[in-house]
């Protein structure tokens, strides 16, 4: 099997969906919407390891997941943002945009990769998010 962000295949599609293109990155609205807003921001590039792309790919990567980031915190009005780069089993460079509220889940903690269960939205307000982070980018 190949890169799930390089084929963007059915198991991607299975946990994200498109939000929009970046210079330097495609960006995906997480479906599990336990942390609300939460975004992926995979660059166009494969790259096992940030430090394997150029000096000006990864400055250029990093400035459009910097803009997502804004993009999220002031679309849910976010307390905080963290960003979590792993890639244990995913081994394609990308960030998780994760926005954080203070009476909100993980709230002082590292956020979790899988929350069980999963908090899932209508259509309407994949949408509906789609669209207010969009607006800020």
């Amino acid at each position: 099997m190949g890169c799930i962000y390089c084929e963007e295949n059915e198991v991607l599609l299975g946990m994200m969906t498109p939000l929009g293109e970046l210079p330097m990155s495609r960006v995906y609205l997480f479906l599990d919407q336990t942390y609300y807003g939460r975004c992926v921001v995979a660059c166009k590039k494969h790259a096992d390891e940030l430090f394997q792309l150029s000096d000006e790919d990864r400055d250029a990567y990093m400035k459009d997941v910097a803009a997502v980031a804004a993009a999220v915190s002031k679309a849910v009005n976010a307390e905080k943002i963290n960003l979590g780069m792993y890639g244990d089993k995913v081994k394609h460079v990308h960030f998780h945009v994760v926005p954080k509220q203070v009476d909100g889940p993980g709230y002082g903690g590292t956020f979790e990769m899988s929350c069980n269960p999963p908090r899932h939205l209508s259509p309407e307000e994949y949408q509906e998010m789609i669209d207010k982070i969009r607006a800020y980018l």
